[in-house]
């Protein structure tokens, strides 16, 4: 079983970390609704989400901004061979 599998259902809100939170460096991550919690569309199993939350080096990323990921759908993978850390993933409805 790959390691963020089950955390989260469909209708859920996760937060998904871009790189691990560390003193000195500003979060990056997303938050969204789970659409479909075992999604292989990419070739990988992954959350597939809908992005409501986007933070890009600390800063709020508002929706239609450039590069921001407000709004739209967005890939979760459920386990990643760099960077993985205990709390990639995060439910937030729990």
């Amino acid at each position: 079983m790959l390691k963020f599998t089950g955390i989260a259902k469909v209708g859920q809100t996760i937060r998904a970390f871009d790189f691990k939170p560390m003193v000195g460096r500003n979060d990056c991550f997303v938050e969204g609704i789970v659409e479909d919690a075992n999604n292989t569309e990419m070739g990988y199993r992954a959350f597939k989400i809908t992005a409501t939350k986007d933070v890009f080096d600390g800063e709020v990323q508002r929706k239609g901004a450039k590069g921001s990921r407000v709004g739209k759908i967005v890939f979760v993978p459920h386990q990643v061979d760099f960077l993985e850390h205990n709390a990639r993933i995060m439910n937030l409805s729990e």
